[in-house]
């Protein structure tokens, strides 16, 4: 390539998945079967200069550090073309794959379309486009994402679009010209940084499954999910917080068809594995084939009051329309799970990515929001902090290194329910907006570039940090001084957090984190602060059968008035299994599933704001 016209310009790209929907035949195609064919070109103008460097065939996939999944394309099984980026994270990288010469002479149209998996870090990938070989335009792909995303948007591979199959309508370039060229170019340099300094160390673009059709492949009717709100304050919530996390639920619309479309249903379920929990639903008169990521907005809202503990829940959309067929179903739901537990506040189901700031060695902090259930009246603590970090290689093993575990609690005097009044200079440990309850320091000695930690939460008198009903607390990981904030935190981007959920420190308080996708590796355990009886209600506010139990324990409560009360089920040294919030107890039965606790003597325990009453019972198997 001698010459790159200035100009970029995006096509309106339609999302199709798998084979042509419409099954027309292309007048030309390329499945790249077994190599690269002869009559194609790859082309490296900047890279490391290794074999891996350019476009090459594989049937592997990515092998990067960072690698996302092979392409699922069509013909996957005799293999596709790749550009693995991560694996050569040398610098600016500019990579062209450039076809054969074409005589497109009597084609009035021209449609190209090719099946791909691409995510994006600070580098831009075109189509570029000739009729001799030597000028070239460049015409945009996939410009509306960002940093992490996928070619569709979606931040997780489990949602994400494998193949995303791409029909750009080319016509304008190619209709009748004799001769005609077109190629994939992946770019890396200053130009194309979205955010750090990183260059060349982007993920990977795949592609296979290259045909071009005279005949235009837009489906009439075809409706597509975009981004969608994740209700849930956190993945993970214990059962006595997630009751009261009301929750509301919208979700962005694309009309991808030819075709207004009436009558679109819009449908939110809350599901515990494939039953409904509970379900909500609008009526759109008119999707218009202008309406592009336009949000729109259930009516009612889902206490979850009757959640229990569980992992298999998720939060699901549905999109389709009650006058057609959608010719691509592919898009038309999206959902992310969700789990409720006994003692565990995380934002994460394990990491798929860690981060640090970019721009050179300077102190940093992550931090997560966790806020406690409002009908708490008995008393726990902040039990422990869990996070997974890496190293690079090039900056040593963990060992010698250090992280600082603080533990706030956000003053509702001075900041509101929707920050308002949040102090976003100043760092955690001087910060007139939070309350510091404790500072713990993990001292590595690893001598490995990814551990998981576990650090103890304890005051500055290495005692409980006791924890208030109804309160936002912020667990912070910090890296101080030129050796530790080399460490990379992990991170999860399977969830998109509309809310406040990771923030970040560098200079400042970032309430948006690194981005609403990004949840940092903290996870926060909680347990009983104590289990003596200071003020000890009467013995028999709390009776319990059978002892020894096997699967069920029943408990009869038994109070001199309505009030509101927890029960507590834990090991003997506090650790908490179940917390039952009941408002208005006074005389009535509970029964709670022992059947999956060990063999083993364990605690039952009611709390009112007049005092407790603790006993023992026995699991037996």
């Amino acid at each position: 390539m001698k010459k790159i016209t200035n100009g970029l310009f995006s096509l309106l790209l339609t999302c199709l998945v798998g084979s042509n929907l419409n099954a027309q035949t292309p007048f030309w195609s390329e499945d790249f079967a077994g190599q690269i064919p002869a009559d194609w070109t790859a082309i490296m103008d900047a890279g490391n200069g290794n074999a891996s460097s350019n476009w090459v065939w594989t049937n592997v996939g990515p092998t990067g550090p960072i690698p996302t999944a092979p392409l699922a394309s069509t013909t996957a099984a005799n293999g596709w073309m790749i550009f693995d980026s991560d694996l050569n994270c040398s610098g600016n990288q500019d990579v062209s794959l450039i076809s054969p010469k074409l005589d497109l002479s009597g084609r009035n149209q021209v449609f190209l379309e090719f099946e791909t998996l691409f995510r994006r870090f600070n580098d831009q990938t075109t189509l570029l486009v000739s009729t001799d070989s030597v000028n070239w335009t460049e015409l945009t792909l996939f410009g509306s994402i960002t940093n992490t995303q996928y070619g569709d948007g979606q931040t997780s591979i489990a949602n994400t679009i494998n193949p995303q199959t791409i029909t750009m309508d080319i016509s304008a370039n190619a209709a009748n010209q004799s001769q005609f060229w077109f190629g994939f170019r992946f770019l890396a340099d200053s130009t194309t940084v979205m955010a750090g300094t990183d260059i060349g160390c982007g993920y990977s673009w795949q592609i296979d499954d290259v045909a071009l059709y005279d005949t235009d492949l837009t489906p009439s009717l075809n409706i597509a999910i975009g981004d969608f709100f994740f209700p849930p304050a956190s993945f993970a919530q214990p059962e006595s917080q997630i009751k009261s996390d009301t929750m509301g639920f919208f979700a962005d619309l694309s009309n991808l068809g030819s075709e207004p479309v009436t009558n679109v249903v819009l449908k939110a379920q809350v599901r515990q594995g494939s039953a409904v929990v509970w379900s909500d639903s609008i009526i759109i008169d008119v999707l218009d084939t202008n309406v592009a990521d336009s949000t729109f907005y259930l009516d009612n809202q889902f206490i979850p009051d009757m959640l229990t503990q569980a992992n298999n829940y998720s939060i699901r959309y549905t999109a389709y329309s009650l006058d057609g067929d959608d010719e691509d179903l592919s898009d038309n739901s999206r959902q992310e799970a969700f789990v409720v537990t006994d003692n565990l506040y995380s934002k994460e189901n394990g990491i798929t990515t860690a981060y640090r700031p970019g721009g050179g060695p300077s102190d940093w902090a992550v931090a997560n929001v966790y806020q406690t259930s409002k009908n708490w009246v008995d008393q726990y603590k902040a039990s422990s902090a869990t996070m997974r970090l890496i190293k690079d290689s090039a900056d040593g093993a963990f060992a010698g290194n250090q992280v600082s575990v603080g533990f706030v609690e956000i003053d509702d005097n001075v900041v509101d329910v929707d920050w308002n009044g949040f102090d976003d200079a100043s760092p955690y440990y001087n910060n007139a907006s939070m309350i510091l309850k404790s500072v713990n320091i993990y001292d590595f000695t690893q001598n490995t570039q990814d551990v998981t930690i576990t650090q103890d939460i304890t005051d500055f008198d290495d005692l409980p940090v006791a924890l208030e009903p109804g309160k936002r607390y912020v667990l912070i990981a910090e890296y101080q001084g030129a050796m530790n904030n080399t460490i990379y935190h992990g991170f999860s981007e399977d969830i998109n957090y509309f809310q406040i959920s990771t923030l970040v420190y560098t200079d400042q308080w970032y309430l948006g984190g690194f981005g609403p996708e990004p949840a940092a590796s903290l996870r926060l355990t909680i347990d009983l602060y104590s289990t003596a009886d200071e003020v000890s209600l009467p013995d028999n506010s709390l009776t319990f059968y059978p002892n020894p139990a096997s699967t069920n324990l029943n408990v009869d409560i038994n109070l001199d008035e309505p009030t509101l009360a927890n029960i507590t089920l834990a090991d003997l040294n506090g650790r908490v299994i179940q917390i039952d919030e009941v408002e208005n107890a006074f005389q009535e039965k509970r029964q709670y599933d022992v059947s999956s606790l060990p063999n083993g003597t364990y605690i039952v325990r009611i709390a009112t704001k007049t005092g407790t009453k603790t006993k023992k019972f026995v699991v037996q198997h």
